[in-house]
């Protein structure tokens, strides 16, 4: 049997010339040069082994364990010396864990030697992933989310995690502590393999996990937020990402299983919202229709179904009692609440 390879691209020179000999001798058939997690999850089916070098930032002991439960075998790569990365690679539970300057023909034996027999994935119950976004101009994206995490933690095991890199405010609205966040958070995901519940706060029946608030510092790669969402999913089934008016990313769309585009009821937040679906990339997105004066209901959901071209999901009627729970920071009000039960099932 011809081995089925998928590498890792990478500067070091291990790659290109694992590459080549492939090329050169047939021992092995390298079917995939990867780029990103999904170039591997989108050739599942022609893939044998994985070789990924520990250079590339998104090979985390977390992404590592998710190849092995593909059926994959795993070859680690890691820089002469670089006894962190060969850690991580152990972590992650690869197969081999070689140093990245091997002869080529070790490693190719390597890789023949920790090729499957044949290749059962092992299943484990991947949680739902909500993002929850929304235009400029604060339709109410965080207090949608706690409401739709509050709603879906009822029935299932439930994290919220503020993900809006540009203005994060969970911390602010539940009157929480702004540390440990998500940036640590991504880290010990990086490190460790796991989502850590040192990271967590829990807020009544809520775990949340506040977003950066460190001035000066830039924000966390993407990369790494895709790994958190994918190791929180591991542990919660559902995973509800405040996102905000931040910009919806690659990384982020392949992430994410469902989008909740909040809306706000008031004519220009119409046009923002018509705008955003106008550009929209990914899966369609579920229209919560926030802030609707009872007497406007029938006009602004026609106007929202005329210019999105959607049907609301939800509608968020404008109560004084979901205002008083947010200027004094407690979680949101079960009118709210019941609003989003109906988003907040599986489709």
């Amino acid at each position: 049997m011809t081995v089925r390879v998928a590498t890792i691209l990478s500067a070091r020179e291990w790659e290109p010339g694992l590459v080549a000999h492939a090329r050169e001798t047939a021992s092995i058939k390298v079917v995939l040069r990867a780029f990103k997690p999904s170039d591997i999850e989108g050739h599942a089916d022609d893939i044998d082994v994985v070789v990924a070098g520990g250079d590339v930032a998104w090979v985390t002991p977390h992404q590592i364990s998710a190849w092995r439960r593909l059926g994959f075998g795993v070859v680690g790569m890691y820089p002469d010396g670089d006894h962190p990365s060969a850690a991580l690679f152990e972590l992650g539970g690869a197969n081999e864990v070689l140093p990245d300057n091997v002869d080529t023909d070790a490693l190719v034996q390597a890789i023949r030697f920790v090729a499957p027999t044949s290749r059962v994935p092992v299943h484990s119950a991947r949680g739902t992933a909500v993002a929850v976004v929304g235009p400029r101009g604060a339709p109410g994206c965080t207090e949608i989310a706690c409401a739709h995490a509050l709603a879906a933690s009822l029935n299932q095991s439930t994290v919220l995690i503020d993900m809006d890199l540009a203005a994060p405010a969970l911390a602010v609205r539940l009157g929480i502590a702004p540390r440990p966040d998500i940036a640590d958070a991504a880290d010990l995901v990086r490190s460790d393999g796991v989502f850590d519940d040192s990271c967590v706060r829990n807020v009544g029946a809520l775990d949340v996990v506040t977003g950066s608030h460190r001035p000066g510092e830039g924000f966390v790669r993407g990369q790494m937020l895709a790994g958190l969402i994918e190791a929180a999913a591991d542990k919660y089934q559902r995973v509800v990402l405040d996102v905000g008016s931040s910009p919806i990313d690659d990384w982020l769309r392949e992430s994410v299983d469902r989008f909740i585009l909040v809306v706000d009821a008031s004519p220009v937040g119409i046009v923002r919202g018509a705008q955003m679906t106008s550009a929209w990339m990914g899966p369609t997105p579920e229209i919560v229709l926030n802030k609707v004066h009872p007497r406007n209901r029938s006009d602004v959901v026609a106007a929202v179904r005329r210019w999105t071209g959607l049907e609301p999901s939800a509608i968020v009627l404008d109560r004084r009692g979901v205002k008083r729970k947010i200027s004094a920071a407690l979680l949101p009000d079960k009118v709210l609440t019941r609003s989003l039960s109906g988003i907040a099932v599986e489709p």
